[in-house]
């Protein structure tokens, strides 16, 4: 079978992009509790028999809508429940993300500057890592992406004549994707693309255009129709508990308080931005030129003013995540690739990965500076794991990757923006197959290995005071959090179970345990009836 491609893709480009946004999909164990979460909360969709609302164990958990769920349930259930199945998603929504900023940039800059681009998003670090993990923000940022590139389409049909149905399916697609936006986190999906899109045809004279997208009824009625049945269905199943959970604690409160600790000041996102796009920030410095241009060059202005407006509304939120400034990013690359000739010093573009492949041959000699400052027992434990697996040998390794970064900059035969995406491509293997694995098996190793210990006795679990749901997804079973009962065995954390010597101990890696409340006519032993260790685990 024949798989179409986007016009004028070179045969090359789609099985490149596979490439970078799979690799090593199953190398490394979820990461808790991000990634844990979400597919805990998919799995247990199956095992409840509940596909409206999402739990973690006996709590609803109201943090994201229900589309993210449903694709990675799709994907589990057809090929299990297999950690690179939960990421499928995001690896989809990677590609597509790039398909359409080749498409975009083929059409209105040329082709080139389109496989510049999608070459661009591919390898940038901060994307290629969100596309790689089970979570709902690659699936966010492909909405987005494609939600404003057709808004701005839509723009430019406007200003053409005898285009009112091709304006008119444009605007059904446009209403389409913010309805599946909504469905997959909420009001950001209408509220970013509006504010940006009222902006732009206004500054561009396109008042008349912009009311009449505005104003589509066929368009708000096709987004009413996609988005509310689901919404409406789960105020029915929880009522207002559903309004406070998932409105004013995880959109509003996000916003207006910090949340989780994750704060930073208003120069949060152009300190991390220059890195979630490496190795390509010294593009960055090429294409910040390209402002002067707004005035005249309405898809300049449009990029501008998409990116401008993330990075103002994001850095106003009191809680900030690197990632959010990928809802920017989008613009940014188109104008990198535009630009991308613009930079001339190989020195200055061999910076970044030079900073970046000189902290990871550091990183073994930082570890126990890291621990010192450390008080959480299982941050303490994954730093003594860490230094197991960011040893000598990830040293020597990051040292090659820098070095070949370095020589690829440096090529005079190579364009230096090919240097920088084979510095991206290099940056990529280097982290899948290297970092993530290591610091996956100082952190989630011990609650892998807990699961497989609790699978093989064949019991059912109780959680104790410990929030870890790729333990649930290990164990393929909902381990509900309350006190144990005689005679029940328990999963969790030593230093948050009281009493520990009422226990028996049937399992432990680092501060995580397996234990047993003894009944009443056994007596109360601290004693491991099947002992594992971290040397056996290792």
């Amino acid at each position: 079978m024949k798989i179409p491609l986007p016009a004028g893709m070179p045969l090359w480009l789609l099985p490149l992009l596979i490439g970078l946004f799979s690799l090593n999909l199953s190398g490394y164990l979820l990461f808790d509790h991000d990634e844990g979460a979400f597919s805990e909360a998919t799995r247990g969709m199956f095992e409840r028999g509940d596909f409206i609302t999402t739990w973690l164990n006996d709590r609803v958990r109201f943090d994201k809508p229900i589309l993210i769920y449903w694709l990675q349930g799709v994907s589990i259930a057809l090929f299990g429940t297999e950690v690179w199945a939960f990421r499928l998603p995001s690896v989809l929504a990677g590609i597509g993300w790039s398909l359409s900023v080749f498409a975009f940039a083929r059409h209105y800059i040329s082709r080139d500057t389109g496989v510049a681009a999608a070459m661009i998003c591919a390898s940038a670090l901060g994307i290629n890592m969100i596309a790689h993990v089970a979570t709902a923000d690659a699936l966010l940022n492909l909405i987005l992406t494609a939600t404003l590139l057709l808004m701005y389409h839509h723009s430019q049909l406007s200003l053409l004549p005898d285009t009112a149905v091709a304006s008119r399916r444009v605007l059904y697609a446009i209403y389409t994707l913010m309805a599946l936006g909504v469905l997959t986190k909420g009001p950001v999906a209408v509220a970013i693309p509006l504010i940006v899109s009222v902006i732009f045809y206004l500054w561009s004279g396109q008042r008349e255009a912009l009311l009449k997208a505005l104003f589509f009824i066929p368009g708000w009625l096709l987004f009413l129709l996609i988005a509310a049945p689901w919404y409406m269905a789960e105020y029915l199943a929880q009522g207002q508990a559903f309004i406070d959970g998932f409105f004013f604690k995880h959109n509003v409160n996000r916003f207006n308080n910090t949340m989780e600790g994750h704060d930073g000041g208003l120069l949060f996102y152009p300190l991390v931005l220059p890195f979630v796009l490496a190795p390509f920030g010294p593009l960055l410095l090429r294409m910040l030129p390209s402002i002067k241009t707004v005035s005249r060059e309405p898809l300049n202005r449009f990029l501008w003013i998409w990116f401008l407006f993330v990075l103002v509304l994001f850095s106003l939120a009191s809680t900030k995540l690197p990632h959010y400034i990928l809802y920017g990013c989008t613009p940014l690359v188109l104008l990198m690739a535009r630009y991308r000739f613009q930079l001339r010093r190989r020195w200055l573009a061999a910076v970044l990965p030079l900073l970046f492949f000189a902290l990871m041959v550091a990183f073994p000699l930082l570890i126990p500076t890291i621990k010192a400052g450390l008080t959480n027992p299982i941050e303490i434990e994954t730093a003594e794991r860490a230094a197991q697996y960011v040893n000598q040998d990830f040293a020597m390794i990051a040292a090659v990757f820098g070095l070949l970064s370095l020589l690829a900059i440096l090529w005079k035969r190579l364009a230096i923006w090919h240097g920088l995406f084979l510095t991206g491509v290099l940056q990529t293997l280097f982290v899948w197959y290297v970092f993530a694995p290591a610091f996956s098996e100082a952190q989630q190793r011990p609650i892998h290995d807990a699961a497989q210990f609790v699978r093989q006795l064949g019991v059912d679990v109780v959680t104790q005071s410990i929030d870890t749901p790729s333990f649930n997804v290990y164990l393929d079973q909902v381990t509900p959090r309350r006190a144990l009962e005689p005679g029940e065995i328990g999963f969790g954390r030593v230093d948050r179970i009281p009493d520990l010597d009422r226990y028996q101990l049937l399992f432990q890696s680092g501060p995580i345990v397996i234990i047993r409340r003894p009944d009443h006519n056994t007596p109360s032993s601290h004693t491991e009836t099947s002992p594992t260790t971290d040397e056996n685990n290792d």
